[in-house]
């Protein structure tokens, strides 16, 4: 199975890394501007056992995805699953490390499983992979912005 890993690192602490994650409205904003992404009303903060229902553009169609956290570690890591969406598997972890001088680093891991049939002769795993490496700098450079 693919797996995506994208590192971070911020001039901020853990806990402040992690606080900001913890909120829908600040991980739209920082998602790629093509992407179209948009959660459907969103909670305030996500805790665990959330639903998340988002719409996002790619590969030429908007998709509908619904996810679920299911495990949470304030404020290290948690952990979102797809419940109803395109991919056979998607699972995302959100990770929070400490850094030297009271920074930290952001790391996005991602598994996931494409779609079968005839969706999946076009969106590919490496395809998957190119687009996550594309949309996580985005969101790399946007969260460096947020943190000096």
């Amino acid at each position: 199975m693919p797996v995506f890993e994208y590192r971070t690192p911020l001039k901020a602490s853990p806990q402040q890394v992690f606080d900001f994650i913890l909120s829908p409205a600040n991980l739209q904003a920082i998602a790629p501007p093509e992407s179209n992404f948009v959660y459907v009303d969103p909670p305030q903060l996500i805790v665990l056992g959330t639903h998340l229902l988002c719409k996002i553009q790619a590969y030429g169609m908007v998709q509908q995805m619904k996810y679920e956290i299911v495990e949470m570690d304030p404020p290290h890591r948690y952990r979102e699953n797809l419940v109803e969406g395109a991919l056979k598997k998607w699972q995302h972890d959100y990770i929070v490390d400490a850094a030297p001088e009271g920074a930290a680093v952001l790391t996005n891991r991602i598994e996931f499983e494409p779609p079968g049939g005839m969706m999946g002769l076009i969106v590919t795993a490496d395809r998957i992979m190119e687009a996550l490496e594309d949309g996580f700098y985005h969101r790399s450079l946007a969260l460096k912005k947020v943190f000096g």
